[in-house]
């Protein structure tokens, strides 16, 4: 088991719906013309998404604002500075902030054209949160 997966089971009131499918995230990676970090892919195929606290991540296996494919494509169609090859990971609902990652599993957060590094890998970004949620 993944690092990532392992962290996700430990935190104490998370959120999970159903994990997905290899077909869902072929069909995922295909709409948004981008292959999903190896992290990215464990995360959505043991839990399709997440919340925990003040923390809700995209995912795969749901529709609306937290599947990451509408998000992405959402953000897309109102921001033109979008990095390319990138998705978003978590909407932060403050001051257009979200939170996106890129094929390389970097995490960046995003304010209308400006990018910013963040982390890393997306388990950094997940401590980031969990220290953030005590």
């Amino acid at each position: 088991m993944s690092n990532i997966v392992d962290k996700i089971k430990s935190i104490k009131d998370v959120s999970a719906i159903k994990g997905c499918t290899t077909a869902q995230i072929r069909e995922a990676q295909e709409s948004l013309d981008l292959v999903f970090p190896d992290e990215y892919i464990e995360y959505v195929k043991a839990f399709g998404c997440i919340d925990f606290g003040s923390t809700e991540w995209t995912g795969l296996n749901i529709q609306g604002r937290l599947n990451t494919v509408t998000a992405t494509q959402q953000e897309k169609n109102v921001n033109n500075a979008f990095p390319k090859k990138s998705f978003v990971l978590e909407d932060l609902a403050i001051d257009a902030k979200k939170i996106v990652v890129d094929e390389d599993g970097k995490v960046y957060l995003l304010q209308y054209e400006k990018i910013s590094p963040l982390c890393d890998s997306i388990t950094e970004y997940l401590d980031m949160c969990i220290k953030k949620n005590r």
